[in-house]
C-alpha cells in the first residue's frame, strides 16, 4: 500500500473516531441505561443499519464462502436466516423491547425466582461475556488473515492501530455512538465494495465471461437449487428446524440483536429495525461481495478446490489459504492511486464495527449483571466510569486471546457458535411459551451444554460425519436434558409468572394470566395472527434471497418472481405487524 492508500485508511478510522465521541455526552446521561441502551431511543433506521453492520464483521468471509462453494455456499446460512430474522423481528422483538431491561441476562430475574435465579443470572452473564472475548478473538484472527496479501502485518499490529481506536469511541460513545457510527461504515463499506466489483468485471472480460469460466469448472455450485451438493437434503432440513429456534441464539436473536430491540423507541421501531436488518442483511450488503466472489472462481485455485475438482487449471494463481483471496483479488486488479485505501478502509470499517459491538454487549453484562448486582448503591456516574473500564478491560483481555491462542481458535470458535449455542436454542420458546419452565433448566442449557458438546463432538467424532448428524443429535439431547431438569425440579411461584407476564406479555401459553390484565392485553395480536405475519415474512425473505442469487447468473424470471413475492408478501407481513 501507497502513502495515500494509508492516508484514506486513516481518514476513514478517524471519522469513526470523531462520530463516536460527539455522542460522549449522551451516554454519561443515565449510567447503564444511556451507555449500554442508549437511553431507549434509537430509531428503527439506526437499528436496522447498525445491526447489519454488526454482522458483516468482515467483507473477506463473504467472498471466500463464494470462492469456496460458489452460489450454493450462501444457503449454508441463508436457510437459517431467512427463519429466524422475520419470527424475531413480528414475534420476539416485542417481548424483548417492552420488558425495559439492559441485558439480555436480566431476564433471568424477572422470569425466575430465588437463589437459583440469581446463580443463572450470574453464570450466563458469564458465559455471554467469554462468548463476546472469544468472538472478538476470532474476528481479529481472521480480519488479519483478510487484509494479509496487501498489510502483512502480524495480529498485534492490528490491534494496536485499529482495535484501540474502536475501543476509545466506543468506550466514550457507549452503545448510540456504537450504533451510529455502523449506520455510517455500513453504507462505505456498501458503497466501496459495490464500486470496485463495476471496475473489475471489464478487467476480466465481462459478466457473461466470468459466468462462462466460472460455469466450466464449477457449474454444480452455481445452480440456483438450495438443494446441492454444499447444502443436500437433511442438512438443509437441519439447518430450516435450527433455523426456527434461532431466536435463542446470542449470534442471532439474542445477544446483540436483543440489545438493540431493547434500546428501540418503541415496539413499532424494534419491529422496523429488524425488518430493515433482513433486507440489507440477506441482500443488499452482500451483492458486491458476492460478484466479488464469482470473479474469485475464475482467477484462484486452493488446496481445497484441489481435493474437491482436482488440478489447478491453467491460468490460475494458487492461494495458500482461502482467506486470502479478497486481498489477493483486489492485488490482481487494476485500480486507480488511492483506490487500495478505499478498499482497505472499508474492510477496516467492517472490523471496527462489530468489534465496537461487542466490546460494548460483553461489558454491559459485567456491569448491569454482576456489578451493579453486588453493589447497587452506586450513582449513575459511577457506572458509567465502570462500564467504561469495563469496555477497556474487554479489550484488553480479548487482545491478549486474539494474540496468544487466534491461530488455534478457528475450529474451536466454528464449534462454539454452530455447536454449543444449540443448548441456547430451545430456551427461545421454553423462557416466554412455557410457563412450568424454571430456572433450573436455564442452569442446565447454560452448564451442561458445554461438557455435553465438546464429548459428542470430538469425542464421538460428529465433527468429521455430516453436519445434520451431529447438529440435529445434539439438539435432540439439548431438548431432553433441558425438558428433564425442568421436570424435575419445582416450578416458579404464581407471583414471580404473574410479574413476568405483565412485563413481558407473550402471545401464547399464557392464557390464565392474561385474565388477570385484560385491559393491558386487549391490544395485543394473538400468536396465531403474528405466526402468519411470520409467514409472510419468510416467504418475502426466501424471495429476497432467490433473486438475489438469480442475478448472478442473469435468470431474469426468477429475479422478477422472486423480488415481486418479496414485495408482496413482505407489504402483506408489514401491514399486518406495523399498522
Amino acid at each position: 500500500m501507497s502513502i495515500i492508500d494509508w492516508f484514506i485508511v486513516g481518514l476513514f478510522t478517524a471519522l469513526s473516531l470523531v462520530v463516536g465521541s460527539i455522542y460522549a455526552k449522551s451516554a454519561a446521561k443515565k449510567g447503564r441505561e444511556s451507555f449500554f441502551a442508549a437511553e431507549r431511543n434509537l430509531s428503527w433506521w439506526a437499528l436496522g443499519a447498525s445491526t447489519a453492520a454488526t454482522y458483516q464483521s468482515g467483507q473477506g468471509g463473504f467472498v471466500m464462502l463464494i470462492f469456496l462453494f460458489a452460489l450454493a455456499g450462501n444457503w449454508l446460512w441463508w436457510a437459517q436466516w431467512i427463519i429466524w430474522m422475520p419470527l424475531v423481528a413480528v414475534i420476539w422483538s416485542r417481548m424483548w423491547s417492552r420488558m425495559k431491561i439492559v441485558t439480555t441476562a436480566e431476564l433471568i430475574d424477572i422470569r425466575y425466582g430465588g437463589k437459583t435465579a440469581y446463580i443463572a443470572r450470574k453464570v450466563y452473564a458469564i458465559a455471554m461475556f467469554s462468548f463476546s472475548i472469544i468472538t472478538i478473538a476470532y474476528i481479529t484472527g481472521f480480519f488479519a488473515k483478510t487484509v494479509a496479501p496487501l498489510v502483512p502485518i502480524p495480529t498485534y499490529r492490528i490491534l494496536i492501530l485499529f482495535g484501540s481506536l474502536t475501543m476509545i469511541y466506543t468506550l466514550l460513545g457507549g452503545l448510540k455512538g456504537s450504533v451510529m457510527v455502523s449506520v455510517i461504515q455500513m453504507g462505505i463499506m456498501i458503497a466501496g465494495s459495490a464500486i470496485f466489483l463495476f471496475m473489475i468485471i471489464p478487467q476480466n472480460g465481462g459478466w457473461t465471461a466470468i459466468l462462462d469460466k466460472a460455469g466450466m469448472i464449477r457449474n454444480r455450485q452455481l445452480s440456483l437449487n438450495p438443494v446441492s451438493d454444499i447444502t443436500p437434503p437433511l442438512t438443509l432440513l437441519m439447518f430450516i428446524i435450527l433455523g426456527l429456534f434461532f431466536a435463542g441464539s446470542p449470534t442471532a436473536g439474542e445477544g446483540m440483536t436483543a440489545q438493540r430491540f431493547m434500546a428501540a423507541k418503541s415496539e413499532k421501531h424494534a419491529m422496523g429495525g429488524q425488518l430493515f436488518s433482513a433486507l440489507i442483511s440477506l441482500s443488499l450488503r452482500i451483492l458486491p461481495l458476492v460478484g466479488m466472489g464469482i470473479v474469485s472462481i475464475t482467477l484462484f485455485w486452493s488446496s481445497d478446490l484441489a481435493g474437491k475438482f482436482g488440478a489447478m487449471p491453467a491460468g490460475f494463481k494458487f492461494i495458500d489459504d482461502p482467506a486470502y483471496v479478497w486481498g489477493e483479488l483486489i492485488k490482481a486488479s487494476r485500480l486507480p492511486a488511492g483506490f487500495v485505501g478505499i478498499l482497505v478502509g472499508t474492510e477496516v470499517l467492517a472490523f471496527m464495527s462489530t468489534l465496537s459491538a461487542l466490546l460494548n454487549w460483553g461489558s454491559s453484562f459485567i456491569v448491569n449483571d454482576i456489578y451493579r448486582e453486588l453493589w447497587p448503591l452506586r450513582s449513575e456516574k459511577q457506572e458509567v466510569v465502570m462500564s467504561r473500564l469495563t469496555t477497556l478491560f474487554s479489550f484488553i483481555l480479548a487482545s491478549f486471546v486474539a494474540i496468544l491462542f487466534v491461530d488455534d481458535m478457528v475450529s474451536w470458535f466454528i464449534f462454539i457458535n454452530s455447536v454449543v449455542v444449540i443448548f441456547w436454542l430451545p430456551l427461545a420458546y421454553f423462557r416466554f411459551f412455557w410457563p412450568r419452565f424454571n430456572a433450573w433448566g436455564e442452569l442446565a442449557a447454560t452448564i451442561l451444554g458445554i461438557p455435553l458438546s465438546v464429548f459428542f463432538w470430538f469425542i464421538l467424532d460428529f465433527e468429521h460425519k455430516p453436519i445434520w448428524k451431529g447438529t440435529g443429535l445434539l439438539f435432540v439431547i439439548a431438548l431432553l436434558t433441558i425438558l428433564l431438569m425442568t421436570l424435575l425440579t419445582p416450578p416458579e411461584t404464581e407471583e414471580t409468572l404473574t410479574g413476568f407476564y405483565k412485563r413481558c406479555r407473550p402471545p401464547i401459553g399464557w392464557k390464565k394470566y392474561k385474565k388477570l390484565y385484560p385491559g393491558v392485553t386487549k391490544d395485543d395480536p394473538t400468536f396465531g395472527y403474528q405466526f402468519i405475519s411470520s409467514l409472510y415474512g419468510i416467504l418475502a425473505c426466501f424471495g429476497l434471497a432467490m433473486s438475489t442469487n438469480a442475478i448472478f447468473m442473469e435468470n431474469w424470471l426468477i429475479v422478477f418472481a422472486g423480488l415481486s413475492g418479496a414485495v408482496g408478501f413482505g407489504y402483506l407481513m408489514i401491514k399486518r405487524s406495523m399498522f
